[in-house]
């Protein structure tokens, strides 16, 4: 290498190169571009995850209504079924009738009383115990402590 051209290369530029700063530039905007557009499928993800979760609310709200309306209509159904006119005329088809009175038979069951009175029970009495007074204090909670571990040093020490 000549001195000329070590003298070119050591030399510091002096030459501004615009383009370094329009690739700056463009790289910024693309960095926004990326970033405002990550924010922005999020923001639809969650939209739309909200509007489907609303949508299956309003679909089970309806069928749940559904299903209500469908038990009612069989309670209903299963009520007129029972009736006692729709229960007579079909023991009546099935060849049942009231009965007579001389066709009536008794059963005379010995010892048993069939209006005997109605038995309840009674509450027995409990033994009420006196209340006791909470009027212990700090100190003597304390005092209480020391005696107790005194006592507990003093059969240590003896035994």
């Amino acid at each position: 290498m000549s001195s000329d051209e070590s003298r070119f290369l050591a030399r510091p530029h002096t030459v501004q190169q615009p383009w370094r700063n329009q690739r700056r530039f463009v790289a910024t905007l693309g960095l926004i571009g990326v970033v405002s557009l990550i924010i922005a499928a999020l923001y639809l993800f969650q939209t739309s995850r909200s509007t489907i979760s609303a949508r299956e609310l309003a679909e089970m709200n309806d069928y749940r209504a559904r299903l209500e309306r469908d038990n009612e209509r069989v309670r209903a159904e299963i009520a007129s079924l029972q009736s006692l006119p729709r229960v007579m005329t079909r023991a009546a088809e099935m060849g049942f009738r009231p009965a007579d009175s001389d066709e009536i038979q008794y059963i005379i069951v010995d010892g048993y009383r069939y209006n005997r009175p109605i038995v309840t029970p009674t509450p027995s009495p409990t033994a009420q115990t006196a209340e006791q007074i909470y009027d212990e204090t700090l100190g003597g909670w304390l005092r209480k402590q020391w005696d107790g571990l005194k006592q507990q040093l003093d059969s240590w020490r003896s035994g």
